[in-house]
């Protein structure tokens, strides 16, 4: 091979590298700022789930934790005329987690409005649109059924059902059904 075959492709080489460095550079700057999602902080998130979820008659109270341990956070007992109840967890405004309940067995309307709650929860703390935050909801719940039903057919000594989804910003969602209840939790950046 000549030498200027050998320093054009040398040269080729050294661009090829310097222009992977420079894009990967320019995705390491600019990919966690673009991949945050909008988490709201506890105060928006109150006011929305209020607000989405108005025909459940939401109501917070701040839950009293005795503990040794010395915590910055805030809890909140989430109720509803609805069969539903959650725990929201803040530090400062900082959204922590929220995980809802409902105990079962459950009425198809408690099953219904424990999919709704959540689907308001989920547009609350992410700033989803109802589209998108049901169809989560109904995947999620699509997925824990077969894991839950698989879980009956094994003969598991603790039967459940369990999924959970990470989405971009750390943040992580988690469904759960067993024979006496049924979670939903979101976990923030923060927990």
């Amino acid at each position: 091979m000549s030498e200027n075959k050998q320093f054009a492709y040398a040269w080729r080489a050294g661009l090829l590298s310097a222009g992977l460095l420079s894009l990967s550079l320019l995705v390491g700057l600019a990919g966690p700022a673009s991949a945050k999602p909008a988490l709201s902080g506890c105060d928006a998130f109150i006011e929305k789930l209020r607000r989405d979820a108005s025909e459940m008659q939401v109501e917070f109270s701040h839950s009293l934790i005795v503990s040794r341990a010395r915590s910055d956070e805030s809890a909140f007992d989430i109720t509803t005329k609805a069969e539903v109840d959650a725990t929201l967890t803040c530090r400062g405004d900082e959204f922590l987690r929220l995980e809802s309940r409902v105990v079962e067995p459950t009425s198809a309307r408690g099953a219904t409005s424990f999919e709704r709650f959540n689907a308001a929860a989920l547009r609350a703390a992410l700033g989803w649109d109802a589209g998108h935050a049901s169809e989560m909801v109904r995947s999620l719940n699509n997925d824990v059924r077969e894991y839950l039903a698989a879980s009956k057919q094994r003969g598991d000594v603790y039967v459940a059902g369990k999924t959970e989804e990470h989405l971009p910003g750390a943040v992580d969602l988690g469904l759960i059904f067993t024979e006496t209840d049924r979670a939903f939790i979101i976990v923030g950046r923060g927990k």
